[in-house]
């Protein structure tokens, strides 16, 4: 019996479609370049319940002419290329003729086209891959493509669609490509009767503030220059403008939007040195490259491509950006005129800021009490171990030293050998020596914590204007005044955050701003623990918000770097406050506590400690501790009372 089946293909449609329609936005993305390759220079893209029900993409392009109209919906049937030649300089966007024939096998699907010469439109369907018959229908000159009830028939499939709004998002962000990849086409975009984008086809700069804002464009370098046989063009955000994530990056490859590890590590590095922790570039390139030098059919959906050779790539990219960024008089050839820059701004030279040093990066980490800079003691620790740390510097000192000095050494006279039962006795002796000092500060130590079970503690006083010292029983205390005072306030705000009862502060101004729509969804999921934690929110136009007011407690808080931080890290799914917040009290307590330096008075000193309650296990927000015990005993050895 024959093992090998031929495949139906009504099956095989269906199994191509698990590469090409992965989910709504892929099919919008198919479409959409159908239309781009069709000529068309408007495009409206509608759609309901994040596509799951109803997507509809119509352009004015060239159409699709009658004989033609079945043949849309067979597998592999392409007007793009002919035969095995053409594969080497694909110039279309789509060209393997798969996509209409996979997105008709899962769903229902209509197309209605009109080319310039012929009188009346025709009309095909395809419901689950069974083709209907042509009809005539009245339509305007291009194409529109209908598809209604995504995966009716693969309910597998349908299941592991994400939640509209999401899978809305997702579609919003192809188009957002698109539309920056080919600004100067006009596109509509309508998400639940509800106008999301419209462009107007005006270029590059106008495309930038539909999507990002006017603001983002005054942030930005124009570039335009050819090297290595690549033209790079677009807009680069200057080397102090920076962006929570990386949603905010675009790089179009000879009309095409593409997601390429050699490009974005090239361009990564070449802001590498303008950057802190969880900052991020902004730009939007266009490369353009002989179609022979790049293989754009290594991935189903096109999203990645594949150069001959990737070094010529990355050198070029990111030697002209570093060069603009750097202020380099090759700048000069690759800059051109930002008309959106403010002529007193505009007519300036562009003064590259200084990379960032070790030096400046361990003073911006010192700020924050629980990381250090660069100290060369701790990093000498750090690689050889707090007890070696002293061999390193000794190691280091012998090998500076004349080769004399090492000879000495080597010159000194061999020790006697000892015999086994000498060895042996040592070793007894040695070991009941340890026994019983082990037995002695045991019993020590039990005596003491007899002693601190009926003691109290005695305030001594303050020392350096920073610590506080108490004693109790046979045991010293040193408090840290700063630590203990900021853990008591991160304490209070964390209770009344637990509690509901947090106070909050209304701002004279609203605080307004912009935001992409990745990160507008996930600020909407996250408004009952902001309004929780006491910022009043609200969104007031598409993906644009106002805070109202803000937690007493955080009332001077920056809100740009707040809100920065928290799209930072938008993987976050836990229904707890996120940890950014925590970070921001934490920073707040720190800054409103005692600061070292400070005289307590008798009084403020019994006010931290009854605050404190006398507790000894404390540990500051960032981790520090509050106090540190001395024993009777370490004072007494630090005197050689006791060995």
């Amino acid at each position: 019996m024959a093992k090998i089946n031929v495949l139906d293909k009504k099956v095989y449609n269906r199994i191509a479609a698990g590469e090409v329609v992965e989910r709504p936005y892929s099919v919008i993305k198919e479409l959409v370049e159908n239309a781009l390759d069709a000529g068309a220079t408007e495009i409206d893209v509608t759609i309901e319940d994040g596509g799951k029900r109803l997507m509809r993409v119509s352009d004015n392009g060239c159409g699709i002419e009658r004989d033609d109209m079945k043949n849309a919906f067979v597998a592999h049937a392409t007007s793009k290329i002919k035969n095995v030649e053409d594969l080497d300089s694909i110039l279309t966007l789509g060209f393997r003729g798969e996509a209409l024939a996979s997105i008709g096998s899962v769903s229902k699907a209509s197309i209605l086209s009109k080319t310039k010469d012929d009188e009346m439109g025709n009309l095909v369907t395809c419901n689950g891959g069974a083709l209907g018959d042509v009809e005539i229908y009245p339509t305007d000159t291009g194409t529109t493509v209908l598809v209604e009830d995504l995966f009716y028939n693969t309910p597998a499939r349908a299941k592991f669609l994400k939640p509209s709004k999401s899978e809305e998002t997702d579609i919003t962000n192809i188009l957002t490509r698109l539309i920056l990849a080919h600004s100067d086409i006009a596109f509509k975009y309508v998400a639940d009767g509800k106008t999301v984008i419209q462009s107007y086809g005006g270029g590059l700069d106008e495309a930038i503030i539909e999507i990002y804002g006017y603001n983002t464009i005054t942030e930005c370098i124009h570039i335009d220059t050819v090297k290595n046989g690549m033209r790079i063009s677009g807009y680069i955000g200057n080397n102090y403008f920076n962006k929570p994530n990386r949603t905010y990056q675009t790089v179009i490859l000879n009309g095409r939007y593409v997601i390429n590890n050699t490009i974005q590590t090239a361009l990564h590095n070449a802001y590498k040195n303008y950057l802190m922790k969880r900052q991020y570039p902004f730009y939007v390139l266009n490369v353009e490259m002989s179609p022979e030098t790049v293989d754009v059919n290594v991935h189903p959906n096109k999203t990645d491509v594949r150069f001959i050779d990737n070094q010529i790539v990355y050198g070029t990219l990111y030697s002209v950006v570093s060069n603009v960024l750097d202020g380099s008089a090759a700048a000069l050839e690759i800059i051109k005129p930002n008309n959106y820059i403010p002529v007193d701004v505009g007519s300036k030279p562009i003064v590259p800021q200084k990379p960032i040093t070790k030096e400046e990066i361990g003073e911006a980490h010192c700020s924050r009490p629980y990381v250090s800079g660069f100290n060369e003691e701790l990093l000498s620790k750090t690689i050889w171990g707090e007890n070696n740390a002293k061999k390193s510097e000794a190691l280091s000192e012998n090998l500076t030293k004349p080769l004399g000095f090492m000879d000495s050494v080597h010159d000194e006279e061999p020790k006697k050998e000892q015999s086994i039962d000498d060895i042996f006795a040592e070793n007894k002796k040695y070991i009941a020596e340890m026994e019983a000092k082990k037995s002695a500060e045991a019993a020590e130590k039990i005596k003491q914590e007899e002693l601190n079970v009926e003691a109290e503690f005695k305030v001594i006083g303050q020392v350096l204007a920073t610590y506080l010292i108490l004693e109790r029983g046979e045991d010293v205390y040193f408090i840290d005044q700063h630590a203990a005072h900021e853990r008591l306030l991160y304490d209070k705000f964390m209770a009344e955050y637990k509690n509901g009862a947090i106070d909050e502060q209304t701002m004279l101004l609203p605080y307004n701003f912009r935001v992409n729509e990745s990160e507008s969804e996930f600020i909407i999921g996250k408004f009952p623990e902001l309004r929780k934690m006491g910022f009043d929110i609200a969104e007031y136009d598409v993906n644009e918000f106002s805070v109202y007011s803000v937690p007493v407690a955080l009332f001077d808080i920056d809100l740009k770097s707040f809100f920065d931080d928290l799209l930072s890290d938008m993987s976050f799914k836990k229904e707890t406050v996120p940890e950014i917040i925590h970070e921001k009290i934490a920073m707040k307590a720190c800054k409103a506590a005692i600061k070292s330096g400070k005289i307590l008075s008798d009084d403020e000193i019994q006010a931290l400690l009854t605050a404190m309650k006398y507790d000894t296990t404390l540990r500051c927000p960032h981790g520090r501790p509050v106090t540190v015990k001395i024993s009777r005993t370490e004072i007494d050895k630090w005197f050689k009372r006791i060995v």
